[in-house]
């Protein structure tokens, strides 16, 4: 297949692509409007994108009514803690060139205009192939069919909803390759240049991915036509050329986006989540991933699903492997790349192994089908073989695994595998005029078929996770009642909500606070500040997620405190209702269902730290880096940790938590060693038994309204061995049988157990500690490595039980996987009686005052009596800047992720302003390419005129 670039008019194809697309389109977006469900994904649609498209449009308005940098985006108060606007939107918008359409939009239509978009983007996905098709000379119904399978599989039927600018790498992958191969053959270089620079603008993230596949193209084209006398310089020369200017020209947005993904989270993720291989049941449905298009499994995100055309497509393109060299080459590359997780880590930045890449698999796999459609006429007896032996094989294959899986998602795809193979069959014998349109139609039903399998409301289809219709208005009320709507003064403090308190049905998690009026310290974006990420590793919080670094911070009530927490919105039917850290009292409630009794109540501290304050003492490095997580967190309201020195007083928490004596007991009555227990009983299970007689009356007197937290530190577990698996479940099984001996079969069981550890994934890392106390439930859970962005590598975690007025006796333990675990653990007491409320009133009487909030700005003053530092819990970044009485001072930082100034005795008036980092620098650099962009263009219509002149006077 060799591209083409001579001017061709195919009108008529791109209106058969629109008319299928439109067929296709009613029964994929028709099937969520029948059951009566919206394009809106409960998670990263209704937490992220919809509402930073709202917020979008009204940045797009200020620009043009008030076009300077103040009113780009910069920082915003709203996003958890705050945070950065424009690197938020840098990532998810700025270079999604269908969100500037919502300036078509009211305000009152955005929901709509979200969905409209949805579509819109996959229509263009699908023009894109298209054009990119018809490059290759193929016959209008081979581009439709090629465009069907490009656009109606599984990993787009289920991102182009759930996250929509998934879609947009699908649209500019076939203008690269096209581009690509135009400089290649010795064309203008600019077309290549604007594609390069829309890929670096769109999103730095699919930039990376895009480009490793040009590279591919590049490198196999370039192997492929070694025989070709080409100037290798001249053409790298251009490319070089092409891919520097086109950096420089998406500086303004590339260069805030690099320092995000540098100051990130997920910059301390484990290469491969550690894996050296899949689990075994990876490589046992990878094969039928192939063409099931309504699997929603997604192990490791290889999102395949193509309608089942792909699996001859790539059997005729095999055997024709010169023809089509470079498509089989990139099938064998792609087949390997999925078999090893280190190389699909190297694809997603070294970060997990996920198979997102496969996105450019679709290109490929689509024109393999458009070149079997386009030769339909020429199958020769061999081809039609080679199908008939295949389709048994694969065929056999699958029902195998299906015997082992029970994966009845294959069926459609198997029962259109035949019909294909008989329409395959029927066009060879009979020849019919209309071959083509007799495949197209056997894909459309395919894609159909596959795609309201994929998306009805039954056996877990895919609408069951889109919110209902009109249901989206409604969030804000059901996230916080009306409760939050009733707070008039907002400066200076935040809110929050109670840890596993926040499902609101079907899998919906409000992570994001939808009620512009207040800020909460919860937020959930791919960008989070590696900073906080820190603090909260440091503190130990269990609820430490890279998305979402905080959470809320597992309930613990100093750390609520300091993160300036007024407000705590509780929903009474929700786990862990009654866990209300010390100092909240009941405020207000509103009923939201009077036949379930469904309650939200809001509780109110007066313990809330400022959001800037003074302190006098300081802790040194050292000293923290010995204390505990507990000892850390009390360390807050005792003084403030600056990583250099100061000269000021050094505090300490010393007798300000207490260590309690303690016993692990498990349930048989024996007496547990923590460092080396052995889980081999799934019945058994364990308590944390206090033995307080060992402390000081003083110490017991103490323990009076404290809050417990229990600290696991070199936290290690040993799953067992898939044959200890198997032996373990089939004695069990057979022990707890309850039908009588004539239906024990060991054989069945000792396979069930096989075949169930096998389909989990077991034995695996992943646990899960779960405490459980009279106030509710808290857990420590090492994530499967299949969890991607979500998997970390848990060492330690400290559990907050609660606060009580009297320490409870028993603690109880359980362990969800048999295996051995190893760690050291702690039970320890956080007072929090009259010397801590002490401690926050003097934080509170030291609080900047006259304190005022703006984007990218604080300001208000403060009179300190001596030398201290002013500490805060806002983040820190270099972006931010301080001046103390007009003069310039350098911001220090506290508590290991926020920001601070070291004050002298004094009146000083204190602003903080904010300047997205490396947006003015890139903001020049992309000037200057510009400028040099426009006068290469120049030059090149004015040498490109000259030499029509030339021609046209010889």
């Amino acid at each position: 297949m060799e591209f083409s670039f001579d001017r061709q008019s195919h009108k008529f194809g791109y209106l058969k692509y629109t008319a299928t697309f439109l067929i296709v389109a009613l029964f994929v977006y028709g099937t969520y409007l029948v059951t009566g469900h919206s394009l809106i994904w409960r998670l990263d649609g209704a937490n992220q994108h919809l509402p930073l498209l709202i917020e979008f449009r009204k940045c797009l308005l200020n620009f043009i009514h008030h076009p300077s940098l103040a009113a780009l985006p910069g920082w915003s108060w709203h996003m958890g803690l705050g945070g950065d606007a424009f690197q938020v939107d840098a990532y998810y918008l700025f270079g999604d060139i269908f969100a500037y359409l919502v300036l078509l939009f009211p305000a009152s239509k955005m929901i709509f205009a979200y969905q409209l978009l949805i579509v819109l983007r996959l229509y263009c996905a699908g023009l894109a192939f298209c054009w990119c098709a018809f490059h290759l000379k193929l016959k209008d119904s081979s581009v439709v069919i090629g465009a069907l399978v490009y656009l109606f599989n599984a990993f787009l039927l289920y991102s182009n909803v759930a996250q929509p600018f998934f879609t947009l790498p699908f649209i500019i992958f076939p203008i690269l390759i096209v581009n690509l191969e135009r400089v290649i053959q010795g064309r203008s270089v600019w077309p290549l240049l604007f594609t390069f620079t829309w890929m670096l603008i769109n999103n730095f993230y699919f930039a990376y991915i895009l480009g490793l596949g040009a590279i591919v193209y590049l490198g196999l084209r370039l192997l492929c036509d070694l025989k070709a006398k080409k100037n290798y310089l001249k053409l790298f020369a251009k490319l070089a050329g092409a891919t520097a200017l086109s950096i420089i020209n998406a500086a303004v947005l590339l260069l805030p986006e690099i320092i995000a993904v540098h100051n990130s989270t997920r910059t301390s993720s484990t290469f491969a989540n550690g894996l050296k291989v899949y689990p075994a049941y990876y490589y046992l449905s990878l094969p039928g991933q192939l063409i099931n298009g309504g699997n929603r499994d997604f192990y490791f995100w290889s999102a395949l699903g193509f309608a089942s055309i792909a699996f001859f497509a790539i059997l005729y393109t095999l055997k024709a492997f010169k023809q089509y060299r470079i498509i089989n080459s990139v099938l064998i590359i792609s087949f390997i790349i999925l078999l090893i997780p280190a190389c699909a880590s190297v694809f997603n930045g070294f970060l997990a192994p996920s198979n997102r890449w496969t996105l450019m698999l679709c290109l490929p796999i689509a024109l393999a089908c458009a070149a079997l459609a386009d030769n339909l006429e020429t199958l020769s007896v061999k081809n039609i073989k080679g199908f008939t032996i295949g389709a048994i094989l694969y065929i056999a294959y699958v029902c195998a695994d299906y015997f082992f899986q029970n994966n009845e998602k294959i069926f459609i795809p198997v029962v259109f595998l035949f019909v294909t193979l008989g329409a395959l069959l029927l066009i060879h014998h009979y020849q019919p005029h209309h071959a083509r349109q007799i495949l197209l139609g056997v894909v459309l039903l395919n894609v159909i078929c596959n795609a309201v399998y994929f998306e009805a409301p039954f056996n877990e289809g895919y609408s069951n996770e889109m919110l209902p219709r009109k249901s989206y208005s409604r969030l804000a009320d059901i996230q916080y009642g009306k409760l939050a709507q009733k707070l008039t003064d907002q400066t200076g403090y935040r809110i929050s909500t109670i840890s596993q308190n926040a499902d609101f049905g079907a899998g919906y998690h409000m992570y994001n606070n939808q009620q512009a009026n207040v800020n909460s310290i919860n937020s959930y974006y791919s960008l989070q500040n590696k900073l906080i990420g820190d603090f909260a590793q440091n503190l130990q919080n269990t609820q430490f997620e890279a998305n979402i670094p905080l959470a809320q911070f597992d309930d613990r009530t100093v750390a609520n405190n300091f993160f300036g927490v007024k407000y705590l919105f509780v929903h009474h039917q929700q786990p862990n209702s009654a866990k209300i850290p010390a100092g909240y009292t009941l405020d207000a409630s509103q009923m939201l269902n009077t036949y379930t009794n469904d309650r939200i109540l809001r509780y109110r501290t007066q313990q809330n730290f400022p959001l800037m304050y003074w302190q006098s003492k300081v802790f040194t490095p050292d000293q923290y880096a010995a204390y505990g997580p507990t000892q850390k967190e009390r360390a807050l309201a005792d003084g403030v940790l600056v990583n250099h020195p100061t000269g000021l007083p050094q505090a300490s928490v010393k007798g300000q938590v207490i260590n309690l004596p303690f016993k692990l007991i498990s349930s048989n009555g024996n007496l547990i060693d923590s460092q080396h227990l052995k889980h081999l009983d799934s019945n058994e299970s364990y308590k944390v038994v206090l033995d307080l007689q060992n402390l000081t009356p003083e110490q017991q007197k103490a323990l009076k309204n404290s809050e417990l937290h229990l600290e696991f530190e070199s936290l290690h577990y040993q799953p067992l061995t898939l044959k200890q698996q198997i032996t373990m479940q089939q004695t069990n099984a057979d022990y707890h049988l309850s039908d009588g001996k004539l239906t024990q079969n060991s054989k069945l069981s000792a396979y069930q157990a096989f075949r169930n550890n096998i389909i989990s994934g077991l034995p695996d890392q992943s646990f899960k500690i779960r405490a459980t106390t009279p106030l509710g439930k808290e857990v420590i859970k090492q994530p499967k490595a299949q969890i991607l962005s979500f998997y970390k590598q848990v060492k330690n975690g400290t559990m907050n039980l609660g606060f009580y007025p009297q320490i409870p006796q028993t603690i109880a333990l359980n362990f969800n996987h048999l295996g051995t675990y190893s760690f050291n653990l702690k039970l320890v007491a956080e007072p929090l009686g009259s010397q801590y409320a002490h401690q926050v009133q003097t934080i509170q009487k030291n609080r900047l005052r006259q304190l005022k909030l703006s984007p990218n700005h604080l300001q208000g003053t403060i009179k300190t009596t001596r030398p201290g530092i002013l500490t805060s819990s806002i983040p820190y970044s270099d972006g931010w800047q301080a001046t103390v009485n007009g003069k310039k001072v350098p911001l220090l930082r506290t508590n290991t992720a926020f920001i601070g100034i070291k004050l002298p005795a004094g009146v000083h008036h204190v602003e903080l302003s904010y300047h997205t980092p490396g947006l003015k620098l890139g903001i020049i650099i992309s000037a200057i390419g510009i400028i040099i962009s426009a006068i290469g263009i120049i030059i090149t219509l004015v040498s490109g005129g000259i030499t029509l002149v030339r021609k046209k006077k010889e």
